[in-house]
């Protein structure tokens, strides 16, 4: 029996494709629905909408909740989600909270009357409670953020504990010895983490955490020329910066620059994310890359797991870091 995939191999398109013609939308070219309509009937395929509708409720849409869309990071965990997405004939709807949680309050309930499929946090602003409650109805991922005592929900992130302390460690490698530490305090798990792993660096090292060192800022571009003003107002620069996003780490350097003071000359900056401006910028940003089109791609794939199979048991993903070193932190051996 011929499969929607096997028609979209014989038309020549995605499955996405057939889907949208299935469906009757407006937003394919003739010609392409020719082709589709032509290789269903050279392969008899027959889709059953109803029989599918009554067993699954399915919508083919899933819902992906993010705080905002300024940031980098997200656009290529985005394209993972997407990628996988369309090639299964699911939709993906986009929403930003802004960190409001009455807002992603009613998202989330059209995800409960069943108007979409299941759901991806990328952020949530509710509590691990809300969020396994949320798990228990219908199918719900999150990806890229940690939320600090969820359990029973699938997740894939990385250890961002672990990754801070590599990224530290090779800070003070480099004969750094007071770092001040930039990110958004306790409003995100992930900077609570990273802010653990920074603190693990420091006591393996026998290094303390000056008190004015630590910049809760926040992670974007502002955050960082806000810091980079906190810094400059001291009697002495740290030695370096580790930064808990690669947004906040170049506002930082620019500001600083600003003021003739250069990253990889006059102090170490380390970002978090190796979003694709870290390379571009000049110096381009030492940093700690995430894997984000794979922790899209992974999200999507256990949340299809989780749509057709109800019973399906959540699962952890902690998938791998890396240091991506380039022209921002001072190297001893000055290479």
């Amino acid at each position: 029996m011929a499969t929607i995939k096997d028609v979209a191999k014989e038309a020549g398109v995605s499955v996405a494709t057939v889907s949208r013609v299935l469906n009757g939308t407006d937003r394919v070219r003739s010609e392409t629905v020719t082709a589709v309509q032509n290789a269903i009937e050279k392969l008899n395929y027959h889709p059953n909408f109803l029989g599918r509708t009554l067993r699954r409720l399915e919508t083919m849409k899933v819902l992906v909740v993010l705080p905002t869309i300024s940031n980098q990071f997200y656009s290529r965990v985005i394209r993972g989600i997407q990628s996988v997405a369309m090639q299964q004939g699911y939709h993906v709807m986009l929403v930003t909270t802004e960190n409001d949680p009455e807002a992603e309050t009613e998202y989330i309930e059209m995800v409960r009357r069943r108007l979409l499929d299941g759901i991806i946090f990328l952020f949530s602003s509710l509590d691990c409670e809300q969020i396994g409650q949320l798990a228990a109805d219908c199918p719900a991922v999150v990806a890229s953020e940690t939320i600090p005592g969820l359990t029973g929900v699938s997740s894939v992130t990385i250890n961002n504990r672990a990754a801070a302390c590599d990224a530290v460690r090779f800070l003070i490698q480099n004969g750094n010895r007071r770092i001040a530490y930039l990110s958004a305090g306790q409003l995100y798990g992930s900077s609570s983490e990273r802010y653990e792993g920074t603190m693990d660096a420091l006591r393996e090292a026998g290094l303390t955490m000056d008190p004015e060192l630590l910049l809760d800022e926040g992670l974007t571009y502002k955050a960082g020329r806000r810091a980079a003003k906190r810094l400059l107002q001291l009697d002495e620069l740290p030695d370096a910066v580790f930064s808990a996003s690669d947004a906040a780490a170049i506002g930082l350097m620019h500001t600083l620059l600003e003021e003739r003071v250069q990253a990889g000359r006059d102090i170490s900056v380390m970002g978090f994310d190796n979003n694709s401006i870290a390379e571009y910028y000049n110096p381009a940003l030492t940093t700690v890359a995430q894997p984000q089109l794979e922790i899209g791609q992974k999200a999507m794939e256990l949340l299809l797991a989780n749509i057709r199979n109800p019973d399906y048991p959540p699962v952890q993903l902690l998938l791998p870091h890396q240091l991506v070193i380039r022209d921002s932190v001072r190297l001893l051996d000055g290479k």
